[in-house]
């Protein structure tokens, strides 16, 4: 290596991805020296799916994350070219935000704030292999490009880095610790009909040295399948004739931090066209070329966002299935299909799509495929996302059985801050079920083993009335403050806006409105947000907030008196439940001993290796009696 470059580091990174740019950002906001491993820096935070950021449970992730001083919701308020509440008709606990990207512009954005940090070094390489020495990660093997320094004093204005040329050999970087976000390309294999194309995504290549690594160490690998839709020519469409979809106005951006012009980009409308019945016969008639159908994927893709040929067979009575078109940037002409990912043959593809009402004429840049790719399983993980096999490695994102950008980051955020408090020698953090969606991701991961790729919802949080998008502020900043990630700047946003909620809440309970309490009135169904402005005019003149932040405040107070009486009664549950939830239990404790406790719970246990006695009730095959066993054992 060239001299004057740092060959030791606090904390490695292995992958450029969504997760790995969160568990770097994390790191670096608690101080620590971190280096990000990607096999091409210029694809840090690539959006190789949909360019889309939230949704239905995934956007209250991506509201957490920037409570705890997150990356990702800035990067998508600077690069949004579309916003939308999801679910709006329904009540605030179930709203989704969620933004279309420009995804050259968010991946540009995210390497430009990584820039601004001088604690991070970017690093162009491939890890061939991971160092232990009595069950504790010291660094890793590393066949290095280039190292990259970002231009700090030109960080403002530019994502690059620039890059200083390194001899192409294997060397040895020493860490404490290790964040692993391999994303979909540990031995990543790409599908599209018949053609086999290794690789984790298109135009770049497949990591094979991590999974023998691991392997190697005694860790279970499984493998999972995802995939992608065709994208179209803009110019090739007939919009006119689609149904249009058009964002909110005025938008509500993501970040607490987005207070001066928002949106930053022009905005741009969706479209909705459907697949019809002869394109269903003719999938039908191609299942043999399909590689999940013809035995050439024998892995499992995920459920809930399954490929056309998945919606064709298990939804045989349907006739048609919605496909959105999506702009995936300003400054390209590429549309993404999003409702038909596929790995069907090209021709196939193009029938599809052709008969696609607007799409007659349309020029595919680029077909749909499926990439399987080695994953960890991840009962081999801590909620912490420390591996129970190697002390100071830990995984986060795909590599843990889950999909989409929203996990991953929220994973690599929980990573990035307990591998720094794991070489601090600090107690690691885990958040509960009921304070985060985050909370309820890594639990789900750890107590229950994924058959296909994990996607968060909202049915899967029981505390979601405590777990809205708006109020995400108000339950993670205080905490993120605590642990070191959040910024005088934040902190100074969080107090302002905690204080006029305060005043106007204060304002309502003192103010007599239609023969009662002004606050006892806004606790009617009938009341919306449009009426309690009118009703609170007078303090929202006094606060001195600028009016679309007005109209946030108004719905968050809103929601926060509607709500008031069920979430009072959901934190009695909370409060109940919390005594099992902190009884913590030893890692290496022989089930097998326990005298009294059925075989089928001591695999289990054994297996899952749960960190608390709230998590061991969460696993299939622990009953309420072993749980009692338990707690009697744990009491002696």
């Amino acid at each position: 290596m060239a001299s004057g470059i740092a060959r030791e580091f606090d904390v490695i990174v292995i992958g450029g991805g969504h997760a790995g740019a969160e568990a770097a950002w994390a790191a670096a906001n608690l101080g620590a020296r971190t280096a990000l491993i990607s096999m091409d820096p210029s694809r840090t935070g690539a959006m190789s799916c949909n360019p889309a950021i939230g949704g239905l449970a995934k956007g209250q992730m991506v509201r957490e994350i920037d409570a705890l001083g997150g990356l990702m919701a800035l990067a998508t308020d600077a690069t949004g070219i579309q916003f939308r509440m999801l679910n709006a008709s329904k009540g605030p606990a179930v709203w989704g935000p969620r933004a279309q990207c420009d995804k050259y512009a968010y991946a540009k954005e995210v390497q430009r704030l990584l820039s601004t940090r001088e604690e991070i070094t970017i690093i162009a390489g491939v890890v061939e292999g991971l160092a232990v020495e009595r069950g504790r990660i010291t660094g890793v093997h590393c066949k290095i490009d280039h190292e990259y320094h970002a231009p700090r004093e030109s960080a403002d204005c530019c994502g690059e880095f620039g890059a200083i040329d390194i001899a192409e050999k294997p060397i040895f970087l020493a860490a404490k610790a290790v964040v692993l976000t391999t994303g979909t390309f540990m031995r990543g294999l790409m599908h599209t009909g018949e053609r086999k194309t290794e690789g984790g995504r298109v135009g770049e290549g497949s990591a094979v040295g991590i999974s023998g690594a691991l392997r190697g160490l005694g860790f279970e690998l499984g493998r999972l399948k995802t995939g992608t839709p065709p994208r179209l020519a803009a110019e090739t469409i007939d919009f006119s004739s689609l149904v249009l979809q058009p964002g909110d106005d005025p938008p509500v951006p993501f970040s607490d931090m987005t207070m001066d012009k928002f949106p930053v980009l022009e905005q741009k409308p969706c479209y909705l066209t459907h697949t019809c019945e002869s394109t269903h016969e003719l999938i039908r008639a191609n299942l043999h070329r399909a590689p999940m159908y013809n035995g050439q994927i024998e892995t499992s893709g995920p459920r809930y966002c399954p490929s056309i040929e998945d919606k064709v067979v298990r939804f045989a009575q349907r006739t048609s299935h919605h496909v959105y078109l999506e702009p995936e940037s300003l400054s390209t002409n590429e549309i993404y299909c999003n409702g038909i990912s596929t790995s069907l043959p090209a021709d196939v593809q193009d029938v599809i799509v052709r008969n696609m009402p607007g799409c007659a004429n349309a020029k595919i840049l680029r077909h749909g495929y499926a990439v399987e790719y080695d994953m960890v399983w991840p009962h081999q993980i801590d909620a912490t996302g420390m591996t129970k096999l190697v002390a100071g490695l830990f995984l986060a994102g795909q590599i843990n059985g889950t999909s989409g950008y929203e996990e991953a980051a929220g994973q690599g955020l929980i990573a990035g801050l307990n591998a720094v408090r794991f070489l601090r020698g600090s107690d690691p953090v885990r958040l509960g079920r009921d304070q985060s969606y985050i909370g309820v991701l890594m639990d789900d991961l750890v107590t229950k083993t994924p058959r296909e790729p994990y996607r968060m919802f909202t049915s899967r949080a029981e505390h979601r009335l405590l777990l809205r998008a708006d109020n995400a502020d108000e339950r993670l900043t205080e905490l993120g403050r605590g642990l070191g990630l959040v910024d005088d700047a934040r902190w100074a946003v969080y107090q302002r806006r905690s204080a006029v909620i305060g005043a106007l809440k204060e304002y309502m309970s003192r103010t007599m409105y239609e023969g009662g309490r002004l606050v006892d009135w806004a606790r009617r169904s009938e009341v919306d947000a449009a009426m309690l402005t009118a009703a609170i005019a007078p303090a929202l003149q006094s606060n001195g907030q600028s009016q679309w932040a007005q109209r946030q405040l108004v719905a968050r107070v809103l929601a926060d008196v509607q709500y008031e009486g069920y979430v009072r009664r959901q934190k009695r549950e909370v409060a109940k439940m919390a005594a099992q939830e902190q009884t913590r239990l030893p890692t290496d404790y022989d089930y097998g001993r326990l005298t009294g406790l059925r075989r089928e719970a001591v695999h289990v246990l054994s297996r899952f290796r749960p960190a608390t006695l709230g998590q061991a009730g969460r696993l299939a095959g622990v009953t309420p009696a072993d749980i009692m066993l338990l707690t009697v054992t744990i009491g002696r």
